[in-house]
């Protein structure tokens, strides 16, 4: 794989949306650590920069962790990670060698070429002593926002620091200095903000130690960020590995209305355990913060049934909403105002993630036809909806090749999801309040066939088909929650 193959450039193009990011995030690791291993040596980078550091600009406003990931036991990840056959496989072919050709020669470095400053490769400084230690993958989202993430290691041990150190001594190549937080008024903690710029193999990586954190980042700036506004501690939790977390108030008025109609916490969080070498969904976590927001029943099949089985994301709800579904009543439930009678509704949400912005929104729900007017009403904005009944569900959805698809698995006149994996038709088919299924293998092998296809033209690209052919292996993982007691109770799935 060499640059400017199609691989290596959709690498920058194609976003990996929330829902799927936890899995990515750990192959996206894994790749690096193999690329390592496999790759050919670089060139060290140590050469230490004679001038002063560069002035760095911070917003006025302080940036919010959007999405972060928390890998509780890195060194199971990295043994799963090493040990995997499907990424071994992977990494011997065009998909592993371009998402990791940036970073391999980076990695492959051995400290005989940074002056023996260390024994082995990079990778194994990082992933033996760096990021031993419980870490955390951040995203921040409001202004300043870079879009790149960062590294955090919260309390790392001394092994760990004396890594920093090292590679602090041996890549250190230039440097940027803050004022002060993003947010804070200059002066105000009397302390400003250095950033190391390492340089190893050509790839720069920017890194930085402040009260007891180490933080690394591809961009500094995001740096500064994760020193300054690191997300709130994810509570421990028995067999739980790594998580992936959401910030119900920072991912946008869709998330916090949303959250506000399940009445959830303002973290809710994905649980996956390792289990080999894979990994294992183990449920939906967090605190529910209104508990008569949401329900506990199975899904019904005639629900189900509208769900196609290519679906990329499904979200299935349990609501708990007054009798009488109107624009009066649901304001007044969701400023607990009301005090009428209640009744479950049972709804889903379709959505198919594009890798190309140009491509239309897919997304659709299926909600309970008793509530048709209301849905009339809720739904006559400017954005025209496609509107199907199948199923005793209104069907409102952003394209009519969904809205028919839906209409197609209701009419068994194309497969639905309960037709899919066994384990994926019980897993949905349990007592659920909240369940979310993402379908891996087919969303990363869309996501790509998008981006070639905007990016090319269309042309015909052979490590294109053979990259789509192995991430459509990848399982479909599914986590439901279900209210109790203030919380929600996880369970998982998975193909």
């Amino acid at each position: 794989m060499t640059p400017g193959t199609p691989l290596s450039n959709l690498r920058a193009r194609i976003t990996f949306n929330g829902a799927v990011l936890a899995a990515a995030a750990v192959l996206l690791a894994a790749l690096l650590v193999r690329a390592a291993a496999r790759g050919e040596a670089g060139t060290g980078g140590a050469a230490r920069g004679a001038r002063g550091p560069i002035a760095l600009a911070v917003s006025e406003a302080p940036p919010e962790p959007s999405i972060w990931i928390d890998v509780h036991e890195p060194a199971k990840i990295w043994k799963a990670a090493r040990s995997n056959a499907w990424i071994a496989r992977a990494m011997k072919e065009p998909l592993g060698a371009g998402a990791g050709a940036d970073w391999a020669g980076f990695l492959s470095t051995r400290g005989s070429e940074l002056a023996g400053a260390f024994e082995g490769a990079v990778a194994d400084l990082v992933a033996g002593k760096l990021l031993a230690d419980p870490f955390r993958v951040v995203f921040f989202t409001g202004e300043g926002a870079t879009g790149a993430p960062a590294v955090i290691a919260p309390a790392p041990s001394s092994a760990a620091r004396s890594a920093f150190d090292v590679l602090e001594g041996a890549a250190r190549n230039g440097s940027y200095e803050a004022p002060h937080c993003p947010g804070a008024k200059a002066g105000g903690d009397g302390a400003r903000i250095a950033v190391s710029r390492w340089l190893i193999a050509g790839q720069a990586l920017f890194a930085a130690q402040r009260g007891g954190r180490i933080v690394l980042a591809r961009n500094p700036a995001a740096v500064v960020q994760a020193l300054c506004a690191p997300p709130p501690d994810v509570p421990a939790a028995q067999g739980v590995d790594l998580s992936l977390s959401f910030s119900r108030d920072a991912l946008g008025r869709e998330a916090r209305l949303g959250a506000a109609l399940l009445g959830l916490g303002p973290s809710p969080r994905i649980a996956f355990a390792v289990a080999g070498d894979r990994l294992e969904p183990r449920g939906l976590l967090g605190e529910v913060s209104d508990p008569d927001r949401l329900a506990a029943a199975p899904p019904p099949e005639r629900l189900l049934r509208l769900v196609p089985a290519d679906a990329g994301v499904v979200l299935v709800a349990t609501l708990r909403l007054p009798e009488k579904l109107d624009r009066e009543s649901l304001v007044q439930h969701l400023e607990r105002r009301y005090r009428g009678a209640y009744a479950t509704r049972p709804v889903a949400l379709v959505w198919t993630p594009r890798g190309d912005a140009k491509l239309a929104t897919e997304v659709a729900i299926a909600w309970p036809e008793r509530d048709a007017r209301f849905l009339e009403e809720a739904f006559s904005g400017p954005n025209r909806m496609e509107r199907r009944r199948a199923c005793g569900h209104e069907v409102l959805a952003s394209t009519g090749e969904l809205a028919a698809a839906m209409q197609e698995a209701c009419d068994a006149r194309a497969p639905s999801i309960l037709n899919g994996p066994p384990a994926v038709a019980a897993g949905l088919g349990q007592d659920t309040s909240i369940a979310v299924g993402v379908n891996l293998g087919a969303v990363l092998s869309r996501l790509v066939a998008d981006a070639h296809a905007s990016e090319a033209g269309g042309r015909p690209a052979p490590e294109i088909d053979a990259a789509r052919r192995l991430l459509e292996e990848l399982p479909f993982i599914g986590v439901r929650g279900v209210a109790k007691d203030g919380a929600l109770v996880p369970g998982g799935f998975r193909s």
